[in-house]
């Protein structure tokens, strides 16, 4: 783990492909005082770019992009990135998705249904070293 995060400094890598989804969390993550968004990339190449790029702490992958799945992108973005620790964003998940995301090397799962403080938590802790997987299995 970098020193930077244990210094509570978090440098993130957002990948999202909808732009009120993309404004908003730009927006939101400017009064964010430990979490500092470095890219924001729309694709799953794109992403993986910019993780070569940056070796960003997390990234914050949408599972589902114009040019692919993001879980089964999680292998590629490990090679370019291995200390990089990846956090699935999707609108909704079950138990097979976690198992889909932990067989891939991610290390979390959080709904885009939370609350924004939920998903900080979320970054913090998968940035800390822990693993995070919030699924409601409700539905």
């Amino acid at each position: 783990m970098s020193a930077d995060v244990d210094a509570g400094h978090t440098r993130l890598l957002v990948a999202e492909d909808h732009p009120m989804v993309v404004m908003a969390l730009d927006s939101a993550f400017e009064f964010v005082d430990d979490i500092e968004v470095i890219e924001i990339a729309s694709s799953v190449e794109d992403t993986i770019g910019a993780a070569s790029r940056h070796h960003p702490h997390v990234i914050l992958l949408d599972r589902r992009l114009p040019d692919g799945d993001g879980i089964d992108a999680i292998e590629r973005l490990r090679t370019v990135s291995p200390e990089t620790r990846v956090l699935v964003y999707t609108g909704d998940a079950n138990q097979s998705m976690v198992d889909r995301v932990i067989a891939a090397g991610g290390a979390g799962l959080v709904l885009k249904t939370g609350v924004f403080d939920d998903l900080l938590d979320a970054i913090r802790q998968v940035a800390a070293g822990q693993d995070y997987f919030e699924v409601d299995l409700g539905h």
